[in-house]
């Protein structure tokens, strides 16, 4: 039902209009006298040049001397490009206004168009507490609760979500929010199992997830070997032998890897491990070898997994604190649990401050403290030239030395370490960070030989740790000492982190895990990505803890969506860095057919450490992140005191030469190029009666925004006059109208009627202006309109309309 407002004036007869109807088409749309009344439209440099005016400093320094509040306010106008509220507006903007037009006499009023914070959309205050959670085999277990091994949801399963949910997340408050990953098909199993053909694929993390997996070790020939069994499952003890195994793009085929499965399931302290002979692996007292039992173990089967952060993992026997390893044996390669003693010869966590690294610095500024530093708390070393009290880059160079390292003895030495390294800005990794060895240093790192050595500097410029593996078989059977040698500039200073540093016999190799998923379209797309462990999951959803019970968010203002784990496979990425350039693309792809002003709000992971994020887009032609800012009109006039905010006026145009932020839209036209036209004398003026010939027409002129968002009792009120209207009605050729919606189109918005008693407006009989109004507008109050004045002829009558001095404002 649209809303009915219904005009009641006293209309006067006023000025008089033009004299010649043909008149309207001399158009002169220059500007000469600033006191009839300008709009100055802010771009978005003039926030700056009104936060660093010297005399708005000096007012914002006047209303809190001490604790300079408001000097922090006014710097961030610069930064924000928009005001807090309407009172900075009407502190700051008469400064710029007066610099804008320093000769502007006493009386003149000037508008000024500006953005003003209005805060996000409401609904984004759902979004207080988001996790996730991907649903594991023994979710689905539950799910299907022994009618199915179908490791995925379908159709007649996907009410269980809640119910899982339920048993998962812990003591669950009011509002809580988790966005869910499942595997998902329209295919419903038959009792007894789910026929869907799998693949093992590998994966980047373990979380704990019990399932089937090949666990395999890539060896130096670059060719995967699979962990599990020996060839004679009648043996209940041995080292492992095992032949090549084909992985094509991280993809181990149904054929090759089911006869190699193990299956993870959770034990009381860490993971059970049992073959495809369907029996338990487990460890000894005093062997590096395996052995295997039917029946579960009571000693020395339980394992553990750590990541590496490098694809691969430790997978290590809990009771006897040995990890398994690939290895080359009399040409042969093998399986054995060791200690790590026997393949590690100097190892360095840095969780605590160092005692085989000391700090040798070269050039270190009096602004800088250090360079090399022990951050405790997160168990690593940092280095960086940055200054942060100063927020400045300083140039500095040191080293941070290890102190003799013997690999005499050593074969296949290789060192690994953890890397991040940020802030380099597009330069070269090694241009700051220097990985060296030398055989004879001595003390002074400036008078020693040093070998350079490459690591891999390709992926920094973020938080990641990345895993490095340097060879150091040119250095086995002698003494090294390791350096890191970092050097900033005045330009660059990046920041660098180092931890789990080990130099280790490179021909011991740890596992790969790779998961049992579904072969499906979706999994083939992701042949070539790395995906976190889990029961495959192609398929998101967004859950809310609502009145003691889960269910699933919906949103009437927006469309809501969650990352898929297709997106993240895509991205090759766990999270997504820049959301920037990965939404406005994936939001074209889930809604092909979006209007302009739709919403949609986006659940993501923000960062390597799951913290999940929302960002809410508008689209405008493509997708962008939705602006906390509005358009704002504010008339200011000038006294003798200087420009002051007329007080209550929401929009006040003369329209005399002036088109005061309307905007034209023709829907349709025959016979003349244009309808609507702004002169100095009259105004804005329509006509579609061209050449002695009145042609069928419609064209809308719309408004600025109005911001009534703290109106009281606004109103509005205008200067009118019309002819030729041929003995038809006034409203079936004028017609004014208010939208909450515009955005851009006003076929695509919803306009509601200003229905008003036409005796009240010109008799048409002259050019004698009316003035209209004024008019309530307090339906609208708390929110932004726009007015439009439409025009409609046919070729009965192309009446000429036209209207000046516009003033919406508060009622006295």
């Amino acid at each position: 039902m649209k809303k009915i407002i219904l005009m009641s004036t006293v209309l006067l007869a006023g000025l008089s209009a033009c004299e010649d109807y043909n008149d309207q088409f001399n158009i002169d749309s220059s500007l000469t006298d600033v006191k009839t009344g300008v709009t100055i439209q802010l771009a978005s440099s003039d926030y700056g040049t009104i936060a660093g005016m010297e005399a708005n400093k000096e007012l914002a320094l006047s209303k809190d001397p001490e604790g300079q509040t408001y000097v922090a306010a006014l710097e961030a106008i610069g930064e924000n490009k928009y005001f807090a509220d309407a009172t900075e507006a009407e502190w700051y903007l008469p400064a710029f206004i007066d610099y804008k037009y320093p000769n502007a006499d006493t009386g003149s009023r000037i508008s000024v168009q500006y953005n003003m914070y209005r805060g996000q959309s409401g609904y984004l205050a759902d979004f207080k507490k988001i996790s996730d959670y991907t649903l594991t085999n023994n979710d689905y277990r539950s799910v299907w609760n022994g009618t199915s091994t179908a490791t995925y949801l379908s159709p007649s399963t996907l009410r269980q979500i809640p119910s899982v949910l339920e048993s998962r997340m812990e003591d669950p408050q009011e509002g809580d929010m988790v966005a869910v990953n499942y595997a998902y098909s329209e295919f419903e199993p038959g009792a007894g199992g789910g026929v869907i053909p799998v693949v093992y694929q590998q994966v980047n993390t373990f979380d704990g997830e019990a399932g089937n997996y090949v666990i395999a070790a890539k060896a130096n020939d670059g060719s995967y070997y699979p962990f599990g069994k020996l060839d004679d499952p009648s043996k209940p003890y041995g080292y492992i032998y095992p032949d090549a195994i084909t992985v094509t793009d991280g993809i181990i085929s149904s054929d090759n890897g089911s006869e190699q499965v193990v299956t993870i399931e959770e034990g009381s302290e860490g993971y059970t491990l049992l073959n495809s002979y369907m029996q338990y692996i487990y460890m000894d007292e005093t062997h590096d070898n395996f052995n295997f039992t039917t029946s579960l173990p009571t000693e020395g089967g339980e394992w553990s997994f750590e990541s590496n952060g490098d694809g691969t993992f430790k997978l290590k026997n809990i009771e006897r604190d040995k990890t398994v390893k690939l290895t080359l044996y009399n040409d042969s390669y093998s399986y054995g649990s060791y200690a790590a003693s026997r393949y590690t010869y100097v190892e360095d966590a840095m969780k605590e401050e160092s005692k085989l690294f000391a700090v040798k610095n070269i050039t270190v500024p009096e602004d800088l403290s250090a360079v090399w530093s022990h951050d405790a708390s997160y168990g690593y070393y940092k280095a960086t030239g940055y200054d942060d009290a100063n927020k400045k880059n300083l140039a500095a160079e040191s080293w941070f030395v290890s102190s003799e390292i013997d690999l005499s003895e050593a074969q296949n030495p290789v060192l690994n370490f953890d890397f991040a390294f940020n802030f380099l800005n597009g330069n070269n990794a090694a241009d700051f960070m220097q990985l060296k060895v030398s055989t004879d240093y001595t003390g002074d790192v400036q008078a020693t030989t040093w070998t350079d050595l490459a690591y891999d500097g390709s992926r920094f410029n973020r938080w990641d740790f990345i895993a490095q593996s340097v060879d150091l078989a040119q250095f086995a059977g002698k003494k090294i000492t390791l350096a890191f040698a970092y050097k900033s500039t005045d330009q660059c200073a990046p920041t660098a982190e180092i931890k789990n540093l080990a130099i280790v016999n490179g021909q011991y190799w740890d596992v790969c895990l790779f998961k049992e998923v579904p072969e499906s379209e979706v999994a083939a797309q992701m042949l070539k990505m790395s995906r976190a462990s889990g029961a495959y999951a192609n398929t998101a959803a967004l859950y809310v803890y609502r009145e003691g019970a889960w269910c699933e968010y919906t949103n009437e203002d927006a469309n809501v969506v969650v990352a898929d784990p297709a997106m993240y496979a895509e991205l090759g990425a766990d999270y997504v860095s820049r959301p920037a350039n990965v939404f406005p693309i994936y939001l074209v792809q889930k809604f092909p057919f979006a209007a302009k002003g739709d919403k949609a709000a986006v659940v993501y992971r923000a960062d390597a450490d799951g913290t999940m994020a929302v960002t809410e887009y508008t689209y405008d032609a493509g997708w962008s992140a939705s602006q906390i800012y509005s358009s704002r009109t504010t008339t200011f006039e000038k006294t003798g005191e200087g420009y002051v905010a007329m007080a209550g006026t929401y929009l006040n145009e003369s329209l005399l030469g002036d088109e005061g932020g309307f905007t034209i839209q023709d829907i349709s036209m025959q016979g003349v190029n244009y309808v609507w036209s702004n002169t100095e004398q009259y105004g804005w003026k329509a006509s579609a009666y061209y050449n002695n010939t009145n042609y069928p027409a419609e064209s809308w002129l719309v408004s600025p925004v109005i911001d009534l968002s703290e109106a009281m009792a606004p109103q509005v009120a205008f200067e009118e006059a019309h002819r030729y209207l041929n003995g038809e009605a006034l409203t079936d050729h004028f017609k004014i109208k208010i939208s909450t919606d515009y955005v851009d189109n006003v076929e695509s918005c919803t306009w509601e009627d200003l229905i008003f008693d036409e005796s009240q407006w010109s008799d048409g009989q002259t050019w004698d202006f009316y003035p209209v109004g004024p008019y309530d507008l307090s339906t609208y109050t708390g929110q932004t309109i726009r007015i439009a004045f439409v025009y409609i002829s046919n070729s009965t009558a192309a009446p000429t309309w036209e209207f000046k001095n516009i003033v919406v404002n508060e009622a006295e």
